[in-house]
Formats: C-alpha cells, sequence, structure tokens
C-alpha cells in the first residue's frame, strides 16, 4: 500500500472516529430531559406564557426534531399557539468554513389563536417578546447590532396545513379561519440588511361577519421585492377574480390591484351589508396646541402609498336594471385618488365618468364629469323609482361636470357645484303634479299627456338651489322655463307658455278673454309662475305680463281695424300718410 492511500486511510479513520464521537455526544448529552430544560425557560421568559413540549429527537444526521409544541393561554389551559411537528435539518460541511447551511426547515400543523376581547384588547398583548425595550440613559450610547459570526442560508423553509383563527368578541372585524401551505428559501449573512428571500403561498380562508359568509381562496409569490398574488371570492354566489403585485411592500408600497366578474347582483349584497353588526366609531383627535382637529380620511394611508388597477364586470344587477360591460379604472397617488374612466351601458344606452378625490383633505374633496348617451328614462325610472316611471319616458342625453366636499348632509348640500346641459327626445310627458295643475288651471285635458319632441336645457347647482334653463317642443305646446328648485323641491318657477292654435281656438271657447293673448301664429301665449313643491306644485298666472298681451294685442287689432275702416278705397300715397296718422293716434290712446 503506497502512502498516499495510508494517508487517505487514516483520513478516513478520524473522521468515521469524530463522527462516531460527535453522535455519541449529541445522544448522551443532547437528552430530550435535557434539552426541555434549555428551551421551554428560555421560551416562557421570552413569551410570559406556560409552554409544553411533547417530544424532542436529536441527531448528527437527522438533525432536530420536535413533536407537539405548545404555548398556552394566560389561563394556562387554552392554546395560543402550537406545532404538531417542528424539524430542522442542517448540513455539517459547511460549519467548516463558517457557514451554517439548513438543507429544510419544515413546520406541520402549525396553529395560532388571534383573540380581542370586550374591552379591546387582543391575546397577543401581553406576549414579553413584543414589550417596548427599555431606553438607554440619556447620554448614553446605544448599542449597535451585533453582526453575526456566521452566515445563514435556509434552502427551504415549508409550513404546512397552518392554521390562523381569529375571534372579535366586539364584531367589528370578522371572525376568520385561514389555512395555509408556504414555501420559502432564505440566506441571511452577517446582518438583516443582506436578507435574501423568495417562497410561495397556498391559502384559503373562511370569514363570518354578520349575514357575510366570505371564502377565499388564493396563491402568491414573493421575494423580498415584490409580491404577486391572485384570489378567487365567493360571497353568497357572487364570483369574483382578483390579480396583482405589490411592489417594495416592505417600504412604500406600490399596489396593482385589478378584480374581474362575470356578474354581480348587487340587490343581494346590499342586503347582506344591511345586516353587518353596527361597530363603534372609534377615532382618536389629532391635537396640536391644545386644539382638536378631525383626522382626514387619507392620513390614515402609509406614506408614499401608490395604487392602481381596473375592475371589469360582465353584468350588473340591481332592481330589475342591468348595467353591461362595466369597466371602473384607477390610480392612488399622493392620497389622491383618480378614477380615470368609469363607464357601462345601461337602459339601452351608455354611461361615462371621470372622478377624483382628495383623500387628504377633510370631508373627501372631489370633482369629474358625467356623460350619459341614449339612456331610455323609462327604464332607469322602472327601477329607481317605480312611483313615477310612468310619468317620464325619452331618450335622455347630458354633459355635467361637478364639484364638492363631505358625504353627509347639510355640508353636501352647500359645498355641492353642478354645471350642465341636458336634453329629453321623442318622449312623453303624463301626468305629472306640474303638468297636471296647469291643465286643471286651464281647462284643458289634452296636458296631462304630453308627447315630447325635443325639450333642452341647462342647470347649475349652487348653495342648495338648482337653476334651471328649459326649451320644450311639442305637439300641443311650446314652453320656456327660467327659475330656480331647491334641493328640498322648493319651486320658483317662472313658465312661458305657448299653446297650439288647436288648444287656443278650445281655450277661447271657455275664456273670451283667451283671443286677446293669441299670436300672429294662431299661438296663445301664457304667462304664469310656479310655487309651491314638486309634489305639490301651485301656478299663478303672471297678470302684469297677460295685461301687456292684452293691450299689445288690442293695439294691433285697433290698428287694422282702423286703418281698413278709414284708408282702405284711398290711394297708396295718401294711404300710408294716413297710416302713420291713424298708429300715432293709437298709440296715444292705449299709451304706447
Amino acid at each position: 500500500m503506497g502512502r498516499l492511500a495510508k494517508i487517505f486511510m487514516v483520513s478516513v479513520i478520524l473522521i468515521v472516529l469524530v463522527l462516531i464521537g460527535l453522535s455519541l455526544f449529541v445522544h448522551l448529552y443532547l437528552t430530550e430531559d435535557r434539552l426541555k430544560a434549555l428551551v421551554i425557560p428560555q421560551a416562557e421568559k421570552a413569551l410570559n406564557r406556560t409552554v409544553q413540549i411533547g417530544r424532542i429527537d436529536v441527531g448528527l444526521f437527522s438533525g432536530i426534531t420536535v413533536r407537539d409544541f405548545q404555548v398556552k393561554e394566560p389561563d394556562g389551559k387554552t392554546n395560543f399557539a402550537s406545532v404538531k411537528k417542528f424539524v430542522l435539518r442542517y448540513e455539517l460541511l459547511p460549519l467548516f468554513r463558517k457557514r451554517i447551511v439548513v438543507s429544510k426547515v419544515r413546520l406541520e400543523s402549525p396553529y395560532i389563536q388571534v383573540i380581542r376581547d370586550k374591552t379591546g384588547h387582543f391575546n397577543f398583548e401581553t406576549l414579553a417578546v413584543l414589550a417596548a425595550p427599555k431606553r438607554p440613559a440619556r447620554g448614553a450610547k446605544r448599542p449597535r447590532a451585533a453582526a453575526a459570526p456566521l452566515a445563514i442560508t435556509v434552502h427551504q423553509v415549508r409550513i404546512d396545513r397552518a392554521q390562523i383563527v381569529f375571534h372579535d368578541a366586539l364584531k367589528e372585524i370578522p371572525d376568520t379561519d385561514i389555512d395555509a401551505d408556504l414555501n420559502v428559501g432564505l440566506e441571511l449573512g452577517r446582518n438583516l440588511k443582506s436578507l435574501r428571500y423568495h417562497g410561495d403561498l397556498h391559502f384559503v380562508a373562511r370569514a363570518i361577519y354578520g349575514r357575510l359568509r366570505p371564502h377565499i381562496s388564493g396563491r402568491g409569490k414573493f421575494d423580498q421585492d415584490h409580491l404577486l398574488y391572485t384570489a378567487d371570492i365567493d360571497l353568497e354566489r357572487e364570483l369574483a377574480h382578483i390579480s396583482g403585485e405589490i411592489k417594495d411592500y416592505r417600504k412604500v408600497p406600490d399596489i396593482r390591484l385589478d378584480a374581474t366578474s362575470d356578474s354581480i347582483h348587487l340587490d343581494h349584497l346590499l342586503e347582506l351589508v344591511a345586516g353587518l353588526p353596527e361597530t363603534s366609531q372609534r377615532r382618536t383627535p389629532q391635537k396640536s396646541m391644545g386644539v382638536s382637529r378631525p383626522i382626514a380620511p387619507g392620513a390614515a394611508l402609509p406614506p408614499g402609498l401608490k395604487a392602481a388597477g381596473e375592475i371589469k364586470i360582465g353584468q350588473i344587477f340591481y332592481k330589475g336594471l342591468v348595467a353591461k360591460d362595466f369597466l371602473l379604472q384607477y390610480g392612488l397617488d399622493r392620497g389622491i385618488l383618480s378614477v380615470r374612466d368609469l363607464s357601462t351601458g345601461i337602459a339601452d344606452g351608455h354611461v361615462a365618468s371621470k372622478l377624483r378625490i382628495d383623500l387628504n383633505r377633510p370631508g373627501l374633496a372631489y370633482n369629474g364629469q358625467l356623460d350619459a348617451d341614449s339612456i331610455e328614462i323609462e327604464t332607469i325610472l322602472a327601477s329607481l323609482a317605480p312611483d313615477i316611471s310612468t310619468m317620464i319616458s325619452g331618450t335622455l342625453g347630458s354633459h355635467l361636470t361637478f364639484s364638492g366636499m363631505g358625504t353627509k348632509w347639510p355640508g353636501l348640500r352647500n359645498n355641492l357645484s353642478v354645471e350642465g346641459t341636458y336634453g329629453i327626445h321623442n318622449g312623453q310627458i303624463r301626468n305629472t303634479p306640474v303638468v297636471m295643475v296647469i291643465s286643471k288651471l286651464l281647462g284643458l285635458k289634452e296636458l296631462n299627456n304630453l308627447s315630447v319632441k325635443d325639450l333642452d336645457g341647462s342647470l347649475d347647482i349652487k348653495k342648495g338651489k338648482v337653476y334651471l334653463k328649459a326649451s320644450m317642443h311639442s305637439k300641443e305646446i311650446r314652453a320656456e322655463v327660467r327659475g330656480d328648485v331647491g334641493l328640498g323641491g322648493r319651486l320658483d318657477l317662472p313658465v312661458d307658455l305657448y299653446l297650439s292654435p288647436e288648444l287656443s281656438k278650445k281655450l277661447q271657447r271657455s275664456s273670451s278673454i283667451a283671443r286677446y293673448l293669441a299670436n300672429r301664429e294662431g299661438e296663445t301665449e301664457l304667462q304664469l309662475k310656479l310655487t309651491g313643491t314638486l309634489a305639490h306644485p301651485y301656478p299663478v298666472l303672471n297678470t302684469a305680463g297677460i295685461e301687456r298681451q292684452l293691450k299689445e294685442t288690442i293695439h294691433r287689432k285697433a290698428t287694422e281695424v282702423l286703418e281698413k275702416a278709414l284708408t282702405g278705397r284711398t290711394k297708396k300715397g295718401t294711404r300710408e300718410i294716413e297710416k302713420d296718422v291713424i298708429k300715432g293716434l293709437i298709440k296715444g290712446i292705449f299709451g304706447q
């Protein structure tokens, strides 16, 4: 046998002897009782809870296995956390290069129960490891975090059948039960800054919140910089899919969240939401110089938070109304929520909107625009206001811009501002309170059912009032409206009515004075003012306007009669001269 072979054999024998010695040391010294005596007191001190361990096995090559690890609640009976089996496998050779390489860490059936009691405190708040560290004495230097003596690499951390249970005695947060499987690989150098990790997660969550019973299943992939996720949500037969990613989630999150669904029954969801338990409003006012200030909604957002995404829904059902191809594209940056596009097809037409909400300002400040095209009014009213659905029909188009602040009355009333135009075409107005009182006033039943060819106008809402302009054309009448309506329904609307020649003749048969209100086209012009409310309008004739009309009509008629009587047979030149004289005489008589 050569010298080299002898050296090799001796080395192998020495390694074997060392491994045998280490194995004997592990089995004879690191006994189960000794390990429990080392681990349990330290764990109980760190957690401030009773800790129990069923069994510990240690092997030089098999690693460490801990079974039935339990952390008790303060009552010492129920479990706060538990692990059925914990396994750690490591590699020996990297230790000689000052590296710890853990080939596998496995947790089987870990369990955590989080409870909030009726006073609002969580059961984990009494854990000693969560206690605030003692501040160093004034002037003392804070100790620097020591670097780890060895670099650590963990090839795989596997968590199987983890269960997290949450219960809230105040019923403000849903009771939740989560099952999850997790795989993680990580590498830690000499300090936490060098930490690198990656992994994947699968989970199923079930929650109970009032009548809501959501079921969520999803998965994700992550590393130290990104998180990719997808999830399917089942909320009482309402199905949706969400997906996206979160960049830089450890520092300044940048979130992408997209949601899709084939159909949503909004009636059903609102019914479920109505059954949610009432929650108490716990708000801590911000204080500055002894003065309480309301917290802006955006104040709770993480600084620098960004978000963007889109929501697509094939059909939304609400009270018999169907909205198709719903699309919402949004973005959040610096506390400003922007809806770049909100559109849907509804009632044989189309609605589109843009919106901007400033979450940094108390009360929510917002502005935007809304466009509607070819909307069938009767279809909308049949779902949203069935009591008046038979009163108005036609095709609606509008363009509105709006701004405001607040969501509650009366702040909303005082700050809401809306401007825009609207139009209703090829419709009908049937038995509305306004046309019925005018019909009764004039004794014309035909006005109770008007066929509207065009109704165009503009509106301007400011400080609780709607300033209206409208022009209506139908076979029966023409109308010009200019006035205001309070948001509570109070009316102050001057109206100029022009009755068709047919209706004018009928009105003249019941009122002899009506013949003096007809214009050259045979239309009867009436000036009135609508007061009262939308539900109970009260029409008042404009007597000053009628007096002026009578005066003008009599003036014109008298001119025509006198001109015919006095100048009917004169020569053309003389007739014109006499005509001017007669007009001057009549002007003097009627004060015109």
